[in-house]
């Protein structure tokens, strides 16, 4: 049995690394406002002083017209895509198992990598913070296989054992070799072990073997008390 001292000290560890990964995720929005929508509002501002200045109506006020309004559309995009870096809004509109199932088919879309997703719909009645971590693993992951995998197909399977979920993802690219594990920042690995442990689970990576090749995440997390009862398998 732990002593209750250690108990402490593992859960002070915990909300540490859960407040930097928290502060992390602060700085990454707080530059992606001011490189990406700053920007924009200002070309914009310089293009509407610029529209000012020529006869209304003439063909190169028409041109600067049309060119703000493919700033402003950018800059829509934009929000938006950051709005839902905050707070995946298919998270609230239809719950975790909708969430992943629709990062999962916009991972297809947009990198035509074939992703495949088992899990069953009740097993994934979770509370808000988990749901987001688990959200966040899964797009960190699907991240890393389009950056850096070279993968044709990929598949995200989330069951629960017990008083466990159990979280794998693989894919059939390149593998990851031990020296990019050893570089685990540079893949985004080093956010993803912060966020389990912050969720005191566990995590392991490894390259396949051989002609197998890809490369395989399996997390496993204790499920809160109030998660309702278990599920297992996959659909």
């Amino acid at each position: 049995m732990k002593h209750p001292r250690t108990r402490k000290q593992g859960r002070r560890s915990s909300d540490s690394a859960l407040a930097e990964i928290r502060e992390d995720e602060r700085v990454h929005i707080s530059r992606e406002l001011h490189d990406d929508l700053g920007q924009l509002l200002a070309t914009l501002r310089v293009e509407l002083t610029l529209l000012k200045q020529l006869p209304h109506g003439s063909p190169e006020a028409q041109e600067r017209l049309a060119s703000m309004d493919a700033l402003l559309l950018h800059a829509i995009g934009s929000l938006r895509r950051i709005a839902g870096n905050l707070r995946p809004r298919a998270l609230d509109e239809g719950g975790l198992y909708f969430a992943l199932d629709a990062l999962r088919r916009d991972f297809e879309k947009r990198h035509n990598i074939c992703c495949r997703f088992d899990a069953l719909p009740e097993a994934l009645v979770l509370d808000e913070s988990y749901s987001t971590a688990i959200y966040r693993l899964v797009q960190e992951s699907l991240t890393n296989i389009a950056r850096h995998a070279g993968a044709s197909s990929a598949q995200i399977q989330l069951q629960r054992a017990g008083a466990e979920l159990r979280l794998d993802i693989a894919d059939n690219g390149r593998g990851i070799a031990a020296g990019d594990m050893a570089r685990a920042d540079a893949l985004g690995l080093l956010g993803m072990r912060e966020r389990v442990a912050a969720l005191r689970g566990s995590i392991s990576v490894e390259g396949g073997r051989g002609s197998a090749g890809g490369t395989r995440i399996a997390i496993r997390l204790p499920l809160p008390a109030n998660s309702g009862a278990a599920a297992t398998g996959a659909g």
